[in-house]
């Protein structure tokens, strides 16, 4: 194994947990290779361009670090509902795949609970596709309960141009 290497596989121990901050406006950037594992059909640029409108409209995002390398991630947004008051919308969580099984997502998601309860937050919520029963297993295990659907429609028409204006 190459130095290199070594240093990629993270820490030798397995209890040795990364630091988790906010990361900084000038860092928001350095997340798009690990939103691209989710998205991998999303071209890099618009991926870009939609970070840059979500930043606008109150996107934040906590890091997992191993020394200056962000190797987890997961976005937050705020807001105030009826139904549940004060929450935290937990958003693409994504942990790099030499780094999972160490238990860095468990503590990102302990993280972003602390830090929204002291944020005045009563509620975390979150989506995770259908399909995706190992998020399912995560969340539930958490004391996460499926409590609804998440509806989605698409709301451009056949023949309807792409809007340069708008981050798609």
């Amino acid at each position: 194994m190459s130095d290199r290497e070594a240093s990629d596989a993270g820490p030798r121990r397995p209890e040795a947990r990364p630091p988790i901050r906010l990361l900084a406006e000038s860092e928001l950037a350095t997340i798009l290779p690990l939103i691209q594992i989710l998205n991998p059909d999303v071209p890099p640029a618009t991926l870009a361009m939609r970070l840059q409108a979500m930043r606008k409209e109150g996107y934040r995002c906590a890091g997992a670090f191993f020394g200056e390398r962000c190797i987890a991630i997961a976005g937050l947004w705020f807001g105030t509902r009826f139904w549940c008051g004060r929450y935290v919308d937990i958003d693409n969580v994504i942990v790099e795949e030499s780094w999972r099984h160490r238990g860095i997502g468990q503590a990102l998601i302990a993280w972003i609970e602390d830090y929204a309860r002291r944020q005045g937050c009563e509620k975390a919520v979150l989506d995770a596709y259908v399909t995706n029963e190992g998020a399912h297993r995560f969340y539930m295990g958490r004391g996460y309960r499926i409590v609804g659907f998440h509806f989605d429609r698409n709301l451009k028409r056949p023949g309807d141009q792409d809007r340069t204006d708008v981050p798609r």
